[in-house]
């Protein structure tokens, strides 16, 4: 019996990891009965080395779930792995082609199976409504529920295609906030009305398209409990089970998060939400410890806590996953076709002058996130690649001495400025407005296009819904003829 309970509790962990090669504690875990594990940056040297990792631990188990967050746009955990890097949701939305979207993410999502990867912790179908949302911007669709649940349910489509599990989150919905849970705990306070129409229709939509996974979010929407929804069993198993009747995994977001750790430990999340109706519990810290997370979920079972039924029932529908996993068909990949029509397709009817071969770029863009990693510096770094007389400077924060030297050294060449979601960020329209002032420049809106709105309308510009490579490639192949 022992034995067993502690192969349920061990089933009910996703956790991460450090090193490019599996340790031989992490091997015995996976051995032992761990769910799953979560790639990250830290995790990735090229392909060649990724599949050897994968092989590495199923050899260990072959029903172990892995899984990496592939959402697209700027950030990719897969960088140095992955040749055609997925074109931002935002540019999908604004492209409005679901069928662009679905071979979007099948070309992505064939991209991890052929790497051994079979679980993408993607889409994110938050609706972003809030401008001010400091954590969602261009990963979302669109600032509509029509919108991210067209192109959600396409993008589900598409990873199903590739034979590997997609996952929507982050339920109910991560778009109308203006805190970031990785460093607070947001609240929502709308109605259960405003929230079923809104946030809820993408998630109900993409379980109906065959989502195998959901994400919780930590989030307190008050309408319905005063916990976070990934520790509410009148969200996770009330709302998302009972009243939208998914019968999938449900994942919880990392619970180091300080959404979370604010209010109580990782171990004492870890039961809680497993209890309210998670199936698996994300600890993706590098020094995760499945051990003593195992140890902790069984305790939590001998001290009442945490019903054995609860535990079995989330273990068994974490292996069903995997089970259905491997029978699946899987389509090829699609070489980056996919991400080559998103540029072309974006920059389609927008103005971009011929600026010559050495413009002088000056970036500015949001500050580096814990949560990920950009697969570029900036974008001097793309404009170089493309034009070797350009350059540039990349500024992340509020620096006038900075700015005012890139506007020296930017003296006699054309000036391309970017900015990435300006209109939640006061420095940031402060900045542009001060080099327009002061000369012409080549505006570049790689956020969401809702800066468009800061540019003058006699100052040309284009608009990128996010920082994809191969769309910046496009926008700084045109720019410099």
């Amino acid at each position: 019996m022992s034995d067993h309970l502690d192969r349920d509790a061990a089933g009910a962990l996703i956790v991460g990891f450090t090193g490019t090669t599996a340790s031989a504690e992490l091997r015995r875990a996976v051995a032992a009965g761990l769910g799953a594990v979560i790639l990250f940056t830290r995790n990735v040297e090229n392909a060649d080395q990724v599949s050897a990792l994968t092989t590495a631990l199923r050899a260990e188990r072959p029903d172990l779930l892995i899984a990496i967050d592939h959402e697209g746009g700027e950030f990719s955990h897969l960088a140095p792995a992955n040749p055609w890097p997925l074109a931002s949701p935002r540019s999908l939305g604004d492209v409005d082609d679901p069928a662009l979207t679905r071979a979007s993410a099948r070309d992505a999502a064939a991209t991890l199976a052929e790497l051994g990867i079979d679980v993408m912790l993607a889409p994110s179908v938050d609706v972003n409504s809030n401008p001010a949302n400091p954590i969602i911007s261009t990963r979302s669709f669109g600032t509509t529920a029509e919108v991210v649940s067209r192109h959600g349910v396409a993008f589900v489509e598409g990873v199903r295609d590739a034979g590997i599990a997609a996952c929507p989150k982050h339920f109910p919905g991560h778009g109308d906030v203006a805190v970031d849970s990785h460093l607070a705990l947001p609240r929502v306070d709308r109605s259960i009305e405003e929230v079923t129409a809104v946030e809820l229709a993408p998630f109900a939509a993409t379980i109906a398209a065959g989502a195998d996974v959901v994400m919780s979010a930590h989030i307190v929407f008050s309408a319905y409990d005063d916990k976070p929804a990934t520790m509410s069993h009148r969200i996770l198993t009330g709302l998302l089970r009972e009243e939208l009747g998914f019968t999938g995994v449900i994942t919880t977001d990392a619970l180091e998060m300080q959404a979370i750790t604010k209010h109580q430990s990782i171990e004492q999340a870890a039961v809680a939400s497993i209890q309210a109706g998670a199936d698996l519990a994300m600890v993706a810290i590098g020094d995760a410890d499945p051990r003593g997370l195992t140890a902790h979920l069984v305790e939590a079972v001998g001290s009442g806590r945490l019903d054995a039924s609860r535990l079995a029932d989330a273990a068994a529908r974490v292996r069903g996953l995997a089970a259905d996993l491997a029978g699946r068909k899987r389509l090829p990949g699609l070489d980056g076709a996919p991400v080559r029509e998103v540029a072309e397709r974006l920059l389609a009817g927008q103005e971009l002058p011929a600026l010559g071969g050495t413009p002088y770029v000056i970036d500015l863009t949001q500050g580096l996130h814990p949560a990920w990693n950009p697969y570029f510096s900036g974008l001097p770094e793309v404009f170089a690649g493309i034009a070797p007389g350009s350059d540039g400077v990349v500024l992340r924060n509020s620096d006038p001495e900075a700015l005012a030297t890139a506007l020296a050294a930017s003296e006699g060449r054309a000036l391309v400025v970017a900015i990435q979601d300006a209109v939640r960020t006061p420095w940031m329209a402060e900045a542009l407005a001060n080099i327009l002032k002061s000369r012409d420049a080549f505006v570049l809106c790689t956020g969401i296009p809702e800066d468009r709105a800061l540019v003058p309308a006699a100052t040309a510009s284009v608009t990128t819904s996010g920082r994809n490579r191969v769309v910046l490639e496009a926008v700084a192949k045109a720019l410099t003829r």
